[in-house]
């Protein structure tokens, strides 16, 4: 490149700058106030200013020698400005039904087309000088920019047939700039625009009644070789000169390899999320190339060693994957709140931005049960064995290799397995796919099985044989749900979606842990035998010093009806017994005695109802008397 050579990308700078400053949200008001103070800026820059106040000064006219970047730029957002105000009156007629809001729209479109008529000419001014002081490629996006632009402003008025002469032509140089480009970011940026373009066509096609108006490839075919050497000057040559020349590298990392979903690739389609999944791409590269090396060590330093590698490879994914996470959550939040997103997501062929989240999630769940399972493994291997990949299940039986404190690690890391195997359970791609879905509950019922199978050994651990073998039980019966469920059946093998981080053998893992699960319960029944004779819950379980006898069930209830035997037995033993006070029984009543007693009670209530006796108090006299009337006696 020269060193007075014109590097404006006008594409890429109109994506930007859209997609930052609010019109991924629709907000074209605040996009238009950014627009005004980054023209500020560039008059400060260029010293273009038109004078204070009242003092108006008229700017001279730039040669085309002393033409620089800032000066396109001026021109570039000068029409972004009056673009967005348009729009804006737009949204606002559409409310009001004022004609008068319609053509101050108009009238704002008008400016923002002669803006960029001039950029254009600007511009084909430097593409046809000598020397050549713009690329190709930027000469071509400038003239697209301007091409949409003015295919907009035309349907606008309702004039469908010029709108799609010039959204054709614009598309036509779209398609050529994308095959041009060798970065992934350019063929996304591109991209972008085309989905823009192809709802206008179609329904400018629809408008001019045409038979196939979904069809858009053939509009454009048909379109763009009559109206572009009418609209474009040298259409021809440029498009030659484009296809010759190929576009550099703007972004680290070059071509982002395609990332397939049910054996289909997943387009990605935003510039922005392209630079976060080539970072991703580069680590996930980085964590393959340090899997391949096999470290021989012979003791446990270099295991220990190798396995911080490993887990520090893991974070790099994860930290990349993450940053992606949060660019398709913004994209998926935007194309929600933004009628014209919508619209382009509805283009045949296209996947919209919740698919990308979705799948970005997903990859970011998986890696995440990738490192815990590798850390679960890790804890359960021999500290002299090298490090392994993670595997369902370990033929050695961990109860006689592994120290009783390392089952808490564990088991937190299979839970931390299960949050997100639900997790992902969850995400609406899952829940398209019948043979993940079914995947991915059968590593759940497996995952939880193993869960409890290692609770069941920290049990076993502390003399708690009980719970040991109740833990024991639950987890046959999770690993009897995911055989029923369909997902562990032998000789069916799992999707590539789920096999490539929960690798998982029906034939030998499942078979593997019911084996185990079956050694453990009979080894936790024996235990518990040989311990306290398959007691419940003892003194000693508890953590008592000493047993204390207990007395049968029903003991206190049996003995108000019969005579305890223990005075006796402990007579005949030699030892000593109170003396027991016997209490003097009545003679139980007859039925005659019982007759004379109720008649004798009726004659006592008679006599009593015909001579009652009501006593009088007295009352004093005197003066006593009378001062007990003011002190309330009577």
């Amino acid at each position: 490149m020269a060193q007075n050579e014109i590097s404006v990308r006008a594409l890429a700078v109109v994506n930007e700058e859209r997609s930052i400053h609010g019109l991924r949200f629709g907000d074209y008001a605040r996009y238009r106030r950014h627009c005004s103070n980054k023209l500020h800026r560039l008059r400060q820059t260029l010293k273009l200013g038109h004078g204070k106040e009242k003092n108006f000064r008229k700017l001279p006219e730039i040669p085309t020698e002393n033409l620089k970047d800032g000066h396109l730029l001026l021109d570039l957002f000068e029409a972004e400005r009056a673009w967005a105000y348009a729009q804006e009156l737009i949204l606002e007629a559409t409310k009001t039904k004022k004609t008068s809001d319609r053509r101050h729209a108009l009238s704002r479109f008008r400016k923002a087309l002669q803006w960029a008529k001039e950029l254009s000419d600007r511009s084909s001014t430097l593409h046809s000088s000598t020397p050549q002081r713009i690329s190709h490629i930027a000469h071509a996006e400038i003239t697209t920019y301007y091409l949409m632009l003015s295919g907009r402003f035309e349907r606008t008025k309702d004039e469908f047939e010029a709108a799609l002469g010039n959204l054709a032509v614009s598309r036509s140089l779209l398609d050529a700039l994308t095959n041009s480009a060798t970065s992934s970011r350019d063929q996304a940026l591109y991209a972008v625009f085309i989905d823009e373009v192809n709802p206008e066509i179609r329904y400018c096609a629809h408008q001019m009644g045409r038979a196939k108006a979904y069809d858009i490839d053939s509009i454009v075919a048909e379109v763009a070789p009559k109206d572009g050497p009418t609209l474009v000057s040298g259409y021809g040559d440029i498009l030659n000169a484009v296809k010759s020349e190929r576009t550099a590298s703007t972004s680290a990392g070059g071509t982002l390899e395609p990332f397939m979903w049910e054996g289909e690739p997943v387009p990605v389609r935003s510039p922005e999320l392209v630079d976060a999944l080539l970072k991703v791409q580069h680590a996930i590269k980085q964590l393959e190339s340090g899997g391949k090396k096999k470290p021989v060590v012979s003791d446990g330093s270099g295991h220990a060693k190798a396995s911080r590698v490993r887990i520090a490879a893991f974070d790099g994914v994860l930290s990349t994957l993450s940053d992606a996470e949060a660019v398709a959550r913004r994209l998926a939040e935007g194309q929600r709140n933004n009628p014209s997103l919508q619209a382009a997501a509805g283009t045949a062929g296209t996947r919209d931005a919740h698919f990308i989240h979705a799948f970005v999630s997903y990859q970011l769940l998986a890696h995440r049960i990738q490192r815990d399972l590798l850390l679960a493994e890790a804890l359960m291997q021999p500290q002299a064995s090298p490090i392994k990949l993670p595997s369902a299940t370990s033929s050695k039986s961990p109860e006689d290799a592994l120290d009783p404190r390392i089952y808490p690690a564990v088991i937190k890391n299979l839970d931390t397995v299960l949050q997100s195997l639900e997790q992902m359970r969850s995400l609406s791609i899952t829940d398209e796919s019948p043979e993940v879905s079914t995947a991915i509950d059968a590593r759940l019922s497996f995952t939880k099985a193993r869960r409890c199978r290692y609770i069941s050994l920290a049990h076993a651990s502390v003399k708690n044989y009980a719970q040991s073998v109740a833990l024991n039980s639950r987890a046959e019966i999770h690993l009897r749900e995911g055989t029923s469920s369909g997902g562990l059946d032998p000789g069916i093998p799992a999707p590539a979606e789920v096999a490539f981080f929960y690798p998982l053998d029906n034939d030998v893992d499942v078979q593997s842990l019911s084996k185990d699960l079956e050694a453990d319960a009979l080894k936790l029944k024996k235990d518990w035998f040989a311990f306290n004779g398959g007691i419940v819950t003892t003194e000693a379980e508890s953590g008592g010093a000493s047993k204390k006898s207990k007395k049968p069930l029903f003991f206190d209830i049996a003995f108000n009806y019969v005579e305890s035997p223990l005075d006796r037995i402990n007579e005949r033993a030699g030892k000593a017994v109170a003396e027991r006070v016997e209490k003097p029984t009545a003679a139980p009543k007859t039925k005659v005695d019982k007759e004379d007693e109720e008649d004798e009670k009726t004659d006592s209530e008679d006599e009593g109802r015909r001579s009652p006796v009501v006593a009088k108090a007295s009352t004093g006299g005197g003066i006593t008397g009378f001062l007990g009337g003011w002190w309330g006696r009577r």
